[in-house]
């Protein structure tokens, strides 16, 4: 099981090293417990519980079916690091750290009704669950392959290809806190964030990524 943050989603990446800033400011000292997983280390977790009775159900998610979000590179687990115990839920530790986790855009597994995850953190722009994601891309492989297209070098609008709206969507959830499909499809949802966005900037909005509005993504500006 990885704890190697370079190996999640550009988006979780930019997320997960704000998400330890921002906590250490607050004097919550948090450290990364897991990344992704192999099919046979999900598969491994799957079993506790059931057929390895030596611990309890720990998740629901299959792994030979893709089902946990940590198969596809956009979840994370955290434990405290500030040597009161990893786990422990005295002060509020966990749901501090949650409220901070939200606050930039990222799911949190403590505000699930069921099966409360607290020390989870995933990205939300494509469910809670993998269903969307074995939808539009099969498997991890495949999935993996469109988290770096390369920057665009004209408009992205409608009828833009696949590679230049993939990086327009993806630029746009990692700056804001905007809730996206990265899908590479370019619909309303993407012309309302392109629009929002230059608004943030104080620019006149035509919902429509130009030159300017590239650079300005490229170079991560949020005001």
């Amino acid at each position: 099981m990885s704890r190697d943050i370079k190996k999640l989603h550009p988006i979780l990446q930019y997320k997960v090293n704000k998400l330890i800033s921002m906590c250490e400011k607050q004097g919550l000292k948090i450290a990364i417990s897991a990344t992704t997983r192999t099919v046979k280390e999900q598969e491994q977790l799957y079993a506790k519980g059931r057929t390895d009775p030596s611990s309890k159900i720990v998740t629901n998610a299959r792994g030979f079916t893709y089902s946990s979000m940590h198969q596809w590179g956009v979840a994370f687990d955290f434990y405290r690091n500030d040597g009161k115990g990893a786990y422990n839920t005295a002060d509020n530790f966990f749901q501090k750290v949650g409220k901070i986790g939200k606050s930039i855009g990222l799911e949190w597994g403590g505000s699930w009704k069921s099966f409360k995850d607290m020390p989870h953190f995933q990205l939300p722009y494509w469910g809670t669950s993998t269903k969307q994601l074995k939808a539009l891309y099969k498997n991890p492989a495949d999935f993996k392959k469109t988290w770096k297209p390369t920057v665009p070098k004209q408009t992205i609008k409608k009828g833009s290809n696949k590679n230049d709206v993939y990086w327009l969507q993806i630029k746009l959830c990692e700056l804001t806190n905007m809730n996206l499909v990265i899908d590479g499809l370019w619909g309303p949802k993407t012309s309302e964030a392109v629009t929002m966005y230059q608004k943030t900037l104080g620019w006149n909005a035509t919902g429509k990524a130009g030159e300017k509005t590239i650079n300005a993504l490229k170079k991560g500006r949020i005001k």
